[in-house]
């Protein structure tokens, strides 16, 4: 079948420790991922988070503090840092929810300059970039501070920066540049006006732009975007395998997601979907 496609853990390994936490990116490596990726938003004062939402309720246990507001961005970095991830799927993943209230929430520079990651490949999504630059708060500037005092060639930390807002991935890769990779998000309900798939008009933009594509699942089972994506030059991904959604036996639908020939897939369980991977011929 070729070179194997690559496991990347979401969120972590968000399928059994709260998302988005050292935990379960320390976690995810330990399962076989070949990178973990994670979730970008600001604070108030500027300072970069590992969270999914702006809406911190249903990933933290915000609702036992006092603060005016369940925002990220309309909190400081303190506020933050007072904070304990709880799980976002309790009644569904009951064994990660008994670690609610153990982890803090991590600042990017935390993560990014963990001694743990060296030699290991972050994926880092940029979220709600031009609300936060509407708001005064840049990320991408953010983000680029924080990667350039990283020492990333040094420590053999590779880079992947991915976001679902063209305009936003494209300035991150004029300001922060060749120091990471870049790759458009895409998902069927976010296509231009006028469009019900990539077509090869929208794929040559994005390969002009960035080295790859990932995309939401249903748009690699049927059709043929991925051979047209890689004939354009992109590397493509595909999100997210997790076993809870599944169509009929977990096993089988990681392989089907292996058979459509994607170079990496995100998923809640690295170890299982590594697992499939390897047993393949």
């Amino acid at each position: 079948m070729g070179v194997a496609v690559r496991v990347f853990g979401h969120r972590g390994a968000c399928g059994y420790l709260p998302e988005n936490t050292m935990e379960s990116f320390e976690h995810a490596f330990e399962l076989g991922a070949e990178a973990i990726e994670f979730d970008v938003v600001m604070t108030h004062d500027g300072v970069p988070v590992i969270r999914h939402d702006r809406d911190l309720t249903h990933t933290t246990d915000i609702q036992k503090h006092s603060f005016l507001s369940n925002l990220v961005d309309e909190l400081k970095a303190e506020d933050v840092a007072q904070l304990r991830a709880i799980e976002r799927y309790p009644d569904g993943r009951t064994d990660s929810a008994t670690h609610d209230g153990k982890y803090h929430i991590p600042t990017l520079s935390e993560v990014v300059n963990h001694p743990g990651f060296d030699g290991r490949h972050l994926i880092i999504e940029l979220k709600y970039g031009k609300h936060f630059q509407d708001a005064g708060l840049d990320s991408v500037q953010a983000l680029k501070s924080v990667l350039d005092g990283a020492k990333l060639v040094e420590r053999g930390v590779k880079v992947t920066i991915e976001c679902f807002e063209f305009a936003v991935l494209r300035r991150a890769k004029e300001i922060i540049g060749g120091i990471a990779e870049y790759v458009f998000l895409s998902a069927p309900d976010m296509l231009p006006e006028g469009y019900s798939e990539l077509e090869d008009d929208l794929l040559q933009e994005i390969a002009e732009n960035f080295e790859g594509l990932s995309v939401a699942i249903p748009m690699v089972l049927h059709g043929d975007l991925v051979a047209r994506a890689k004939a354009k030059g992109l590397y493509i991904f595909t999100y997210t395998a997790r076993v809870e959604t599944a169509e009929g036996d977990w096993r089988v639908w990681f392989e089907r997601l292996v058979s459509t020939g994607v170079d990496g897939i995100f998923t809640d369980q690295p170890d299982l979907l590594a697992e499939v991977v390897a047993a393949l011929p």
